[in-house]
């Protein structure tokens, strides 16, 4: 049975699209993160996965324990990280410092894909793909089964991977320790999965959107991703070949994250039919 706990002994410290985090009145050391009601297994994924992920020694804040409130929602109490700015928000307040965040960003995401877990500890990206491909009311029959395919048709591998990884999800410290963040989607898979998310955010959705959720504009984050993947592959890749070998990739994510929003379908379709080979 999990501990109930009384908001009132927490203060309001963030809040989203997917809910609040809160930092303990009594404890300052303590941030726990509180879902709305219709996310509670996406919470009680991200407590199993964050356990495993930490416990395999990656770098993660730690998870305590699983608690509901009176009205039965329920949160993750983590180690609380003082001082902490993803690197969207630090994009945003310094944009001069962009080589060294771009450096920084690559450093935490080659530690990532250099780690294999223990076989069957996570699911595998492909599979989580299937699924959210299946549930996504606004795709057609044809667009559906070609995305099935085209998900048969992408390598295999047995890496970590994050499984949303954007600048938003990876945060720094005080101190300038880096760590991984919403970690209910950690997975197995190639790491050219990782890479498309993190190409969707920095160059494919829109400005507008860009803002709302990372806090900066293309202006920074193109030139961003283009200082990240040379870190991250070597400064004599190709940016714009690379960046036509993920844009699948990219694609593929938006309509997986995107399955509730039948904008960001329609947004997409001219590219996902080309893809697929649709008429």
């Amino acid at each position: 049975m999990k501990t109930v706990i009384d908001l009132k002994d927490y203060e309001l410290s963030g809040g989203g699209k997917l809910g609040e985090s809160y930092i303990k009145k009594d404890d300052p050391d303590i941030l726990l993160k509180l879902y709305s009601t219709e996310l509670e297994k996406m919470g009680l994924d991200e407590y199993d996965r964050a356990c495993k992920v930490y416990n395999l020694g990656l770098p993660c804040p730690e998870p305590g324990q699983v608690v509901r409130t009176a009205d039965n929602r329920v949160g993750i109490q983590f180690k609380r990280i003082h001082g902490k700015l993803s690197y969207a928000r630090a994009l945003s307040i310094h944009p001069e410092r962009m080589e060294q965040y771009a450096a920084d960003f690559a450093a935490i995401c080659k530690q990532l894909h250099s780690t294999t877990p223990p076989p069957g500890l996570f699911p595998t990206f492909k599979d989580q793909s299937r699924q959210y491909i299946m549930e996504n009311p606004f795709l057609t029959d044809d667009e559906r089964s070609g995305m099935i395919r085209f998900i048969d048709t992408l390598p295999d591998a047995d890496t970590a991977l994050h499984g949303d990884l954007h600048i938003g999800n990876v945060i720094f410290d005080e101190d300038g320790q880096k760590y991984l963040i919403d970690l209910s989607e950690f997975s197995t898979g190639s790491p050219l999965f990782d890479l498309g998310i993190t190409y969707m955010q920095c160059c494919f959705i829109p400005d507008e959107v860009e803002m709302e959720l990372y806090h900066i504009t293309k202006d920074i984050s193109v030139p961003f991703w283009n200082l990240f993947i040379k870190n991250y592959l070597g400064p004599d890749v190709n940016v714009d070949e690379f960046n036509k070998q993920i844009l699948p990739y990219a694609l593929l994510r938006i309509l997986c994250v995107e399955k509730m929003m039948g904008y960001a379908v329609t947004y997409i379709r001219p590219a996902v039919h080309a893809m697929l080979g649709i008429k």
